[in-house]
């Protein structure tokens, strides 16, 4: 109910009004000289009366009429909403979603072609900057695996097909040993591939596996192939199908990496594992299905090629062997650079051996001989001599092995002579032979190339030194106090981490003066891994040890090394001697050498000097120290104490020695 009517209210108000307006007309009649101005104030009163008397006001809760034929649904207003804020936490919690997952997720945009990966991806594939591409699982895969991705993913876009792969993996950073990668196309309203969305999951550690299922016992951990007791299983079976049947013809083929330490020492052992698995994994992917591939050593692989057939046997044979070698030697690409690798590979017929034992001497005789020969990096068949020749090489090397336990190898010193100061002998270099119980003096040129092949020069090397060192420092205390004797080191023998240490050891055992030592290497030896040959030699100069490079200008013929290495020494080689006196060439040659060793305050001793035009010319262009039959022949160690007596001082002129002095 209300408290007041305004309708009322305004009735009164516009009574009281018209009595107002008629309490002032009297006044205003009273003194106005026209009645007629006073007629609009009496219309205007009697307006107002009948306003608040007749007038019908409008009800105040009238309202229009609605139509009840029509529906009108209610609105309901929401608050306004920030869909860019909305957008990024939609995002956030995409990526907390993928994040968490035990899987890494990917997406390829087709506009753009580029990936966007989850986080889980790098911690998968040990990877920190995976980019916007696929070149990062290019980059982590094997070869072949990858290009069974490659393939799948362009069957995907071209046919908006799903596809999954199954690829193992070369990074060791990596927390798993092989990867699942799935992909599945995204279309639009108009059925036009926009994206493909995938998922890369890691397949845990395969040796787990490999132990529950007994792998191990028949394949090779690293690399996925057969190992060498199943391969020797494998190969039995198919020299007793080819006892029994005639007709069968099979091949086995050896094939090693060249120089396969080279790659561990220059790069990594992780770096060699990688390369071993993606050499694996070519020889699998180029070998015929039902060929047999396995890892018999550190660097070798074996391969037995089944049932060869055609009007042609060996053609054939050739022809998938060539083709095989010719894929596994292609350039490597690891960590982002390109690495080269040579293959050599030898191959045997069945025909050529009666059972496994056969074939493998065989096949092992060709590769050694290609390892050392002009084949070096090729492929090479067996052939009858061969063997024989193996065989003659096996022997050897056990009598090396017996002659350095026995101790029959001996040393012989050459005279070195300063032209300069009346002749007079400066030093020898040492030089070996093998004094064999039955066959008497065998050259060094027979068993050396042996020696550094199988790594017993390392044994003979430091065998070699303990001799020399112990026969200089009986000169030394017999008074030839400035004599020097050079000693030969060869690159494997430079090669070892703990040389310097054992010169040391051997210097401090023979109590010999390092002034009185002097070691040579090659140019080779010299620049293989030059950063660490200049901190050993560093370390050996520091002793008081001198460096001499022998047979300079035959290898590199680089000087820029002769100023960052700590060289006392050139030995200008005997090729270059021969023929000073009648080869222009030779004898500018010469005269380069001698220069260059001027220039740089370094000694030079020119090697094989036999005849008096050959020293008249080097003295003439100012070589100081001479080194050949001219003076002396290799002496034994009676000998030499005989030339050193003679010619310390330069008492008397040079003469020839006597030959029964004398050791060829």
């Amino acid at each position: 109910m209300k408290l007041f009517d305004e309708h009322v209210v305004l009735r009164f108000a516009l009574l009281i009004t018209s009595f107002l307006f008629a309490a002032v007309i009297p006044d205003f009649v009273e003194h106005s000289d026209n009645i007629v101005v006073v007629i609009p104030y009496v219309i205007s009163i009697l307006f107002l009366d009948y306003l608040a008397v007749f007038y019908r006001f409008p009800s105040s809760n009238s309202q229009k009429k609605i139509r009840s034929d029509v529906n009108v649904n209610e609105v309901v207003l929401e608050p306004i909403r920030n869909y860019e804020r909305d957008l990024i936490e939609k995002d956030r919690l995409f990526q907390m979603m993928i994040d968490v997952s035990s899987e890494g997720f990917w997406t390829f945009d087709v506009s753009s072609n580029k990936v966007f990966w989850s986080n889980k991806v790098g911690k998968i594939l040990g990877i920190d900057a995976l980019g916007d591409s696929f070149e990062v699982v290019k980059g982590c895969v094997l070869e072949s695996d990858w290009e069974s991705f490659r393939k799948s993913l362009q069957e995907c876009l071209n046919e908006k097909r799903n596809f999954t792969i199954r690829m193992r993996l070369l990074n060791k950073m990596a927390n798993c040993e092989a990867i699942v990668i799935s992909g599945r196309p995204q279309c639009n309203e108009a059925g036009l591939l926009i994206r493909v969305i995938g998922s890369l999951s890691a397949i845990q550690d395969s040796r787990n596996l490999v132990r529950e299922n007994d792998f191990l016992s028949t394949c090779d951990s690293l690399t996925g192939v057969s190992n060498r007791q199943e391969f020797l299983n494998e190969l039995a079976k198919d020299v007793k199908k080819s006892t029994d049947r005639p007709d069968y013809i099979f091949a086995l083929a050896l094939l090693d990496i060249d120089s396969f330490a080279a790659i561990n020492d220059s790069y990594s052992i992780d770096v060699g594992d990688q390369v071993l698995r993606i050499v694996a994994d070519r020889i699998n992917a180029s070998s015929r299905s039902g060929d047999c591939v396995a890892r018999i050593g550190p660097d070798v692989f074996a391969l037995i090629f089944r049932n060869i057939q055609g009007s042609d046997v060996n053609a054939e044979l050739i022809s998938i062997v060539r083709n095989l070698h010719a894929k596994v030697k292609m350039p490597l690409k690891l960590e982002g650079k390109e690495l080269y690798i040579s293959v050599s590979m030898s191959v045997v017929v069945n025909k050529d051996g009666d059972c496994v034992e056969d074939l493998l001497a065989n096949a092992n005789a060709v590769l050694r001989d290609m390892k050392k020969g002009v084949n070096h990096g090729g492929v090479q068949f067996f052939t009858g001599g061969i063997r024989e020749k193996a065989m003659n090489l096996y022997k050897l090397e056990f009598e090396i092995r017996r002659a350095i336990q026995a101790r029959e190898f001996v040393l012989v010193y050459q005279p070195i002579v300063d032209i300069v100061n009346g002749d007079r002998i400066v030093g020898f270099e040492a030089l070996v032979r093998w004094n064999n119980s039955e066959r008497g003096v065998i050259s060094p040129g027979e068993f050396i190339p042996i020696a550094e092949e199988t790594g017993l020069i390392v044994p003979m090397g430091a065998q070699i030194l303990r001799m020399a060192c112990e026969q200089t420092k009986i000169w030394v205390d017999m008074g030839y106090e400035n004599i020097q004797v050079s000693v030969n080191f060869s690159a494997k023998q430079f090669a070892l981490d703990n040389m310097v240490d054992d010169v040391r050891r051997i210097l401090q055992e023979t109590k010999l003066n390092p002034k009185n030592l002097k070691l040579e290497i090659t140019e080779y030896t010299a620049l293989r891994e030059s950063e660490k040959t200049i901190k050993m030699m560093r370390a050996l100069a520091s002793m008081g040890l001198q460096i001499s490079i022998d047979d300079f200008g035959t290898g590199y013929s680089s000087l820029a090394y002769l100023k960052r290495f700590p060289v006392h020494t050139l030995k200008m080689d005997k090729s270059f001697v021969d023929h000073v006196t009648d080869d222009e060439e030779d004898a500018s040659f010469a005269r380069m050498v001698i220069g260059i060793a001027h220039s740089m305050n370094m000694g030079l001793i020119a090697e094989g000097v036999e005849t008096r035009d050959q020293l008249d010319f080097l003295r003439s262009e100012g070589c100081q120290f001479i080194q050949g039959y001219y003076f002396s022949k290799p002496l034994n160690s009676e000998a030499a104490l005989a030339y050193l007596r003679r010619h310390y001082k330069g008492e008397s002129t040079p003469s020839q020695v006597s030959m029964a002095f004398q050791m060829p």
